[in-house]
Formats: C-alpha cells, sequence, structure tokens
C-alpha cells in the first residue's frame, strides 16, 4: 500500500506545522479560550497524535498502537489533576474529527490519492480518535471514583474520631449523612483500634447524624455487636424520634436492649454511679 507509506512519511515531515494548523481550527470551531500555556500543550498533544497515524498508516495496523492508549490515560490524569471536567474534553472530539477530515483531503490532493486511498486514511483517523476518546473517558471515570473514595473514606475517618473521656471511657460522635460506605469504613478501619485496650465503656452519640436508612442501620447494630465481642460495653446518646423510627423500620431487635440516654453527660453520669 504505497498511498500509505507516502502519507505517513507527510506526516511525519510536517507534524509540527500540521499540530498547529489543526489547534488553530479547532479552537476556532469549537469557540474555546484557552490560555497560551495550554494551547502549546495541545500542540505537543496533537504532534504525538499525528506520530500514531504516520505509524499506523505505515504499518499498515488495524488497532490502535498501546502507545495512544497510555497517551489517552495520561491525558485523563491531567485532567483530574487539573480538577477539570470530562466534558470539556469530549466537546473537542468533534471538530477534531472535522478538522482532521479537512486536512486528509488537502495532503490526498498534494499527494494525488483517489478517495478510496483518502478514506482509507479517514478510517484510521476515526479509529485513533475514537480508542483515543473511549480509553480516555474510562481513565477518567476510574480516577475520579478512587479519588471519591479517597475523599470518602477522610470524611468518614474524621466524622467519627474516638475520644477518650475518662479512663476506660471513649465517646463516639457520629457527624453528619451516616451513608452505608461511611457506616462500613467505621465498621472496619475505626472500631477495630479499640482492640487490645483498656476501653470498657463507649458511648456512641447519634444526636449529630441524619435520619438513617436500613441498610445504615445494620450496620450500626453490627458496630454496638463488634465493641461488644471486644468486650466493650456500649451507650447510646442522642437518639431523634426519626432514627429511632429508622431503627425500628431496621427490624433489628438488638437496640432494644441497648442503654439510652439523652446527653453524653447522662451516659457519663450513669457510669459515675456504678464507679468505671
Amino acid at each position: 500500500m504505497p498511498h500509505l507509506v507516502k502519507f505517513a512519511e507527510y506526516v511525519n515531515s510536517h507534524k509540527t506545522e500540521m499540530a498547529e494548523e489543526i489547534v488553530n481550527a479547532v479552537i476556532e470551531r469549537a469557540g474555546l479560550k484557552i490560555q497560551a500555556e495550554e494551547r502549546e500543550n495541545a500542540v505537543g498533544m496533537y504532534k504525538d497524535f499525528l506520530t500514531f497515524l504516520g505509524d499506523i498508516a505505515e504499518q499498515h495496523r488495524t488497532t490502535a498502537p498501546e502507545a495512544l492508549i497510555n497517551w489517552s490515560k495520561k491525558n485523563a490524569a491531567m485532567q483530574v489533576a487539573s480538577g477539570g471536567k470530562i466534558s470539556e474534553i469530549i466537546v473537542r472530539y468533534q471538530p477534531t474529527r472535522e478538522v482532521f477530515i479537512e486536512v486528509v483531503n488537502e495532503i490526498g490532493e498534494q499527494l494525488k490519492l483517489c478517495i478510496k486511498e483518502q478514506s482509507e486514511i479517514i478510517k484510521k483517523v476515526d479509529l485513533l480518535l475514537d480508542t483515543s476518546l473511549n480509553e480516555t473517558v474510562f481513565a477518567y471515570e476510574a480516577m475520579t471514583e478512587r479519588m471519591e473514595e479517597r475523599y470518602q473514606e477522610e470524611t468518614a475517618r474524621l466524622s467519627a474520631p474516638i475520644v477518650p473521656v475518662r479512663e476506660g471511657v471513649v465517646v463516639l460522635p457520629l457527624i453528619g449523612e451516616m451513608t452505608a460506605f461511611r457506616a462500613k469504613y467505621i465498621l472496619e478501619n475505626v472500631l477495630p483500634e479499640l482492640s487490645g485496650s483498656d476501653i470498657t465503656h463507649a458511648i456512641i452519640d447519634f444526636s449529630g447524624i441524619t435520619p438513617v436508612e436500613i441498610e445504615v442501620a445494620q450496620y450500626l447494630n453490627q458496630m454496638k455487636g463488634m465493641l461488644q465481642l471486644l468486650g466493650i460495653q456500649v451507650l447510646a446518646t442522642g437518639f431523634r424520634p426519626d432514627t429511632v423510627k429508622s431503627l425500628v423500620d431496621s427490624g433489628l431487635t438488638d437496640f432494644k436492649n441497648l442503654r439510652a440516654f439523652t446527653t453524653v453527660k447522662q451516659a457519663l453520669d450513669s457510669l459515675e454511679k456504678i464507679s468505671v
């Protein structure tokens, strides 16, 4: 396929000016306003893309190179790191595709390629663009999900501190919206910190949380069970009517036998009476 080799040679020897032309055309067509540094980065990215296009044409490949996939993941990482939205990337693909088709047609005329030969090159452009878009979106979603999980873990850790209030007694204040993720995190990562300690009583304060779902109520029941298995007696404070209703609706009867008080102070006073 000499026409593909001829096209690849042209791209590899003109990719700098081609990248400049493509970036300018995409910016104008998409109505983008970008800083000079971002424009220079875009030119560099399109030079890389043109290198991939030249390689896939010259080597007669029918699949996208691994280097393009890694390049797309890198672009996604840059977008995540900058706090950008994935839509900012997606919106550029259609005008990029249109510009590339025009560029291929112009080069085809210069190289005297027939319509069939130009069409074959455009298919390779489509292959690269589709692969790049898919890999970028997949990588972006995976990275943002990991960031969200780390954020949730940090939020769960900070919103469920273990507070020593006197010898052998700690308070676990539950604060904010108690989601299943947060409840599970507390169960698996916070409460185990009490294992092997000298803690004899734990006061779980519910006054700072919003109404809980049934799934969350089940996790709260498991918290109570874990503490008891660790030899720690559990007291509860701050139950609101909506929280109580959620716990009752969950069908978990263990909460009925839980020592409950209106405030943490009342719970501490009760322990004072039995000389904790």
